[in-house]
């Protein structure tokens, strides 16, 4: 889709100190206007844990 940026290369995409464990980060989207905010951006639908972040980003989103 044009003029979306994915999450990876997101400026709003931010390390979610809560939510990380001792050997994981967890990133977290961090822009209000976005239909992801404060959704963890390295976790599947179904909970799994992932090194890095994987979602697809959105038409909100700036590039770093």
């Amino acid at each position: 889709m044009a003029g979306k940026i994915k999450c990876k290369d997101c400026a709003f995409a931010r390390a979610d100190r809560k939510a990380s464990e001792r050997d994981w980060t967890a990133y977290e989207c961090g822009n209000r206007g976005s239909e992801y905010y404060k959704a963890l951006l390295n976790v599947t639908p179904k909970g799994e844990k992932q090194a890095s972040i994987s979602w697809r980003g959105c038409a909100e989103g700036r590039a770093r």
